[in-house]
């Protein structure tokens, strides 16, 4: 494999449209903040299906998110934290969480993202430290799909090409690659083998460091992809920026990246010719 392109990228705003502008190099967790806290025992389960809020929603009919895990967030004080410390606490759990619902770790290179919902602040003061982790899907746009089906063991069987990542512009090179459609002309696919780097309660690594523990990686996990080596398609990657890594985006996502667009897909190619 031939050449490599690198990226990290920095924290983006909270907001839904900044975040998923730039899915694959912006973290993605957003947070709901309900206005009157439920008890415990009014809490979604694990499987089952809400909107934006904590409505149970039958998961045969359109919905928008998909309750992972519910659990506690741990380690903050009396006073109410700031939206940086809850989602420090949270979001490392729900993104773990993510990767056991989904049967692989391989989400941080598709639409699905981790989302997390917390207490109230009147909810905080009564003592409720529950979190709510949920998986979304989102479009290329950046809203949320409503989907009819489960996501649960989705990465574990064939799903991952249904909400695979696809870029118009280098993954490497362009700070918002354009994340489209896949059966739109693009440039770059993401790649089964999102790389690990490291635990989001380590120093966050610098940009040398990443490059040296994706440029193997990423290289064979695009020729698997591909299925040969090839002078048209070369491995680039990126990975989440300082800010990102305490929140739990600890990984560099790869990207089989074509020397010019085209239309179809690069999985399998092996040795013919690039689509057109």
């Amino acid at each position: 494999m031939k050449g490599w392109r690198a990226a990290v990228v920095a924290l983006a705003a909270l907001s839904l449209a900044a975040c998923t502008a730039q899915v694959p190099g912006v973290p993605d967790g957003e947070v709901v903040r309900p206005s009157l806290t439920p008890t415990a025992d009014q809490l979604p389960k694990a499987g089952q299906c809400t909107d934006t809020g904590l409505a149970v929603l039958d998961c045969k009919t359109e919905h928008e998110a998909e309750v992972t895990e519910v659990g506690l967030v741990d380690g903050l004080g009396a006073e109410y934290p700031n939206d940086r410390d809850l989602r420090r606490a949270a979001l490392p759990a729900c993104r773990a969480a993510l990767t056991k619902y989904l049967g692989s770790p391989d989400h941080d290179a598709t639409r699905l993202q981790a989302h997390a919902l917390w207490p109230s602040r009147d909810g905080w003061a009564k003592g409720d430290r529950w979190r709510v982790c949920t998986v979304v899907e989102l479009k290329p746009d950046g809203t949320r799909v409503r989907r009819k089906t489960s996501a649960k063991d989705l990465l574990k069987a064939a799903g991952f090409g249904t909400v695979q990542l696809c870029a118009t512009a280098s993954p490497g090179e362009a700070k918002d690659p354009g994340i489209t459609a896949c059966d739109q002309p693009h440039k770059a696919e993401a790649v089964p083998g999102v790389l690990a780097l490291g635990s989001h309660q380590e120093p966050t690594p610098s940009l040398d460091q990443v490059n040296a523990k994706a440029a193997e990686h990423c290289a064979k996990a695009v020729t698997n992809y591909v299925g040969a080596q090839r002078e048209d398609v070369f491995a680039s990657w990126r990975a989440f920026g300082s800010l990102a890594w305490s929140e739990g985006y600890t990984s560099a996502v790869c990207y089989a990246e074509a020397t010019r667009p085209f239309t179809g897909r690069l999985w399998g190619l092996g040795k013919n010719a690039l689509p057109a």
